[in-house]
């Protein structure tokens, strides 16, 4: 049999053969496609289904709702009948099981086809395709060399197309190409191919793609700005962009302000929404900022705002050679991002783990529907539709011991590895387990009652497991990643009231034995005469008097809460507790206006080394001014320097202007600035008085605060307002580090030190 790696999938009703599955292999890019499968969804066995519903046919089988009516099946022949089959059998208070799963879904889950496949049968050509109809599928790991074309275009004020860069990278070649409009049909050099028209640019760019064939098309920003710029200038132009590899054009939607898009047998991989979802942060996802936060390399036009598009059009009037440079280095920035940060490798295993397609990967109640519902169906049931769950009461999250504010020595962090999953597999929780609960029957702390024997979730989480500790011993980083995702994201589904399986009871049973666990570990410190200072859902750190063997001090732990677990519950402890670091000193952040400690905000100091979480130095939402201020305040807090003199110094640098280019704000908008009625914020007021071509589709601003008011950074020439920035910058950063030390920021600032004495 053939092996190939899925690239997508999809269900088109206007074909003779409606489900097609798009992949890569070593003999290159195929299309299997069926006409033998009926989308289907469930109903009660004893239900009368009128004529109109316009299935073709049902079928009694052997499943039962959760509540275990026996059901039987409805097929229809075409995914619209079986949408307006649903509507009308809601109207007629019927209720159906499984209507919102996709027949291209269902094929792969049920076959248990996660990411790869193996297939054979009869195949045709069609340009470079093979097009396999109705052949025998089944799963296969397989792991291809998967090719990238990388696409960056640039572009006029006036809003005209100056050029497309496109850089491809293949297993066996690589190969640059700029398309750049100019007077005359010409080539500058072997990158730069100049064409007459903007016309001429689209088809050069639709050829190139369809003859260098990449399995991934990667850029910055690429599906919002590039092919949506594209797309509306080939409608101008009645180019049509098909760049599908069944020779279909390419297919840009909208919803809810964002873009998305669809190319047949490609995948789009747009940096971004790809680094975020790929748990990525950054000071900002501008490529330049991740480029050099990645690479240490910067863009070839450094400049930033008006500066930047002026040197674009300087360089396209006048130096057409440097354009092209420019543009195909952005493309190679990405590509090479992207291999950096291992994520190729990332979101294959990603889709080799979760069973979705790559565009999907980080959609985790999807992936938890692939692996849950075929063995769900296999054990004799059917699951509700998602819109059909009773919505019940939330759990409570993970327990935090809240700090006393201040400074301490010699803190030891203890970490529960994975522990949400080390619950789900020692107390057997999963929605089937839930259903069974009666059958060899465990009680969580709480008193909810799953079945040791009959669940699904526990034993591939301990498979999922393993692999990530091999990958681990192998340093295979984006692997162990991958599993680690999937791991910690079946907690998210189950408490979820998105998810088909969502019950009060599964969050809750977890959660309040993640509270169970804190306590009787903090008994057992409480015994050893140590005191935990702070603790946040699966991590506590304790206060060491010194001479403590922290390594056998959490082997003791696991021995105690696993001897517990085994008396009271009956159960084996999947539990492990692990020494995770020791800071030298760690000062533990008050809450706002008051001397309690705060949740999730210290920074840690450990041989010269500072660890910022949940600080101002670690938020998008305060300016480099109050995040570089920060950072030097607590290194002299943390070797034993004076603060006062600092903090006068830094006051005096801000007001003489030597950190104007640090006090920019940025803000994201959560709605469109027409929106914004009852109150104006002040990101909004700047984002107002941007040129009306900018406001559009804006998604964030940054701006500084002037004497004038909010200024949008880009267009200011108003000199800031100092006042603003050492009242609500520097004094909240200052202020919680000098209350500690009997301090008051004001007695600084105005000099009135007698009171400080």
């Amino acid at each position: 049999m053939n092996q190939g790696f899925i690239l997508n999938s999809f269900w088109d009703d206007s074909k003779p053969h409606p489900l097609e599955i798009y992949g890569t292999s070593t003999q290159g890019p195929f299309l299997l496609r069926f006409n033998n499968q009926e989308p289907l969804f469930f109903v009660g066995k004893g239900s009368s289904i009128p004529q109109d519903i316009g299935h073709i046919r049902e079928k009694d089988i052997s499943l039962r709702t959760f509540e275990g009516e026996p059901v039987k099946a409805l097929y229809f022949d075409r995914l619209q009948k079986l949408y307006e089959g649903r509507e009308k059998l809601s109207q007629k208070g019927i209720r159906s099981y499984e209507n919102d799963i996709r027949p291209e879904s269902r094929f792969l889950m049920e076959r248990f086809v996660n990411g790869s496949l193996a297939f054979s049968g009869d195949y045709e050509m069609q340009g470079k395709l093979k097009v396999y109809t109705n052949p025998q599928v089944k799963a296969e790991w397989f792991r291809p060399e998967l090719s990238v074309l990388s696409l960056d275009i640039e572009t006029g004020m006036d809003g005209s197309l100056f050029s497309v860069g496109l850089s491809y990278f293949g297993p066996e070649k690589e190969r640059d190409i700029v398309f750049m409009r100019g007077d005359a049909d010409t080539q500058l050099d072997d990158l730069c191919h100049v064409k007459p028209s903007e016309k001429e640019l689209l088809e050069k760019t639709v050829e190139f793609i369809n003859e260098v064939d990449p399995d991934y098309i990667v850029g910055w920003h690429v599906v919002g700005f590039d092919f949506k710029f594209l797309d509306n200038k080939a409608r101008k132009y009645g180019v049509q962009l098909n760049i599908g590899r069944d020779g279909s054009q390419l297919e840009l939607q909208e919803r809810n302000n964002m873009f998305y898009a669809n190319i047949k047998g490609r995948v789009i991989l747009d940096g971004p929404p790809l680094l975020r979802s790929n748990f990525f942060s950054f000071k900002n996802m501008k490529l330049d900022t991740v480029a050099n936060e990645v690479l240490g390399l910067g863009k070839d036009i450094s400049a930033t705002g008006k500066e930047k598009v002026e040197e674009i059009e300087r360089r396209f009037r006048e130096d057409k050679a440097s354009l092209a440079f420019y543009n195909i280095e952005d493309c190679r920035l990405v590509h090479q991002i992207f291999t950096k940060l291992d994520i190729y490798n990332l979101i294959h295993a990603r889709s080799m783990f979760s069973g979705q397609q790559i565009d999907k990967v980080g959609i985790s109640t999807m992936a938890f529907d692939h692996f849950f519902l075929p063995r769900l169906h296999r054990k004799g049931y059917v699951a509700p539709n998602v819109l059909d769950m009773a919505r019940e009461e939330h759990s409570a999250g993970g327990m935090v011991i809240e700090p006393v504010a201040g400074l301490y020595r010699d803190v030891a962090v203890f970490d529960f590895k994975s522990l949400y999953p080390s619950i789900i597999r020692t107390f057997s929780i999963d929605p089937y387990s839930r259903l069974k609960s009666e059958v060899n029957p465990v009680k969580t702390p709480s008193g909810i009652k799953f079945s040791s024997s009959e669940n699904i979730l526990p034993s591939f989480l301990e498979e999922l497991g393993n692999k990530r500790s091999k990958a681990k011993e192998n340093n295979n980083q984006a692997l162990s990643q991958a599993i680690k995702i999937l791991m910690n994201s079946f907690y998210g589904v189950m408490g979820s009231p998105r998810s088909r399986f969502y019950h009060s009871d599964l969050p809750t049973a977890i959660t309040t034995t993640g509270h169970w666990i804190l306590n009787q570990s903090i008994s057992f410190f409480d015994n050893l005469g140590l005191k935990v200072v702070y603790g946040d859902t699966d991590s506590l750190f304790v206060k060491l008097n010194g001479g403590e063997d922290v390594e056998k001090m959490a082997g003791d732990l696991n021995y105690y809460l696993s001897q517990i677990i085994s008396d009271e519950f009956k159960c084996s402890s999947k539990l492990e507790v692990e020494f995770e670091k020791k800071f030298e000193q760690i000062f533990f952040s008050s809450a706002r206006g008051s001397d309690q400690g705060a949740k999730k905000r210290y920074v840690g100091y450990s041989k010269g080394q500072m660890s910022f979480v949940g600080m101002e130095y670690v938020r998008s939402d305060w300016t480099e001014l109050a995040k570089d201020f920060q950072y030097s305040l607590f290194e002299r807090l943390f070797i034993g320097e004076p603060l006062e003199q600092f903090i006068k110094s830094e006051i005096k640098k801000l007001e003489s202007g030597v950190y104007d280019k640090k006090l920019i704000y940025t803000k994201k908008l959560s709605k469109g600035l027409d929106e914004y009625t009852k109150s104006v914020p002040p990101h909004i007021k700047a984002a107002r008085l941007l040129p009306l071509e900018k406001q559009k589709r804006l998604r964030s601003i940054r701006y500084v605060i002037t004497k004038s008011g909010p200024r949008p950074a880009s267009e200011n020439k108003d000199q800031p307002d100092y006042h603003h920035y050492i009242e609500k910058q520097i004094k909240p950063v200052a202020q919680t580090v000098l209350q500690g030390q009997g301090l008051n920021f004001d007695d600084i600032h105005t000099g009135n030190q007698l009171s400080m004495f």
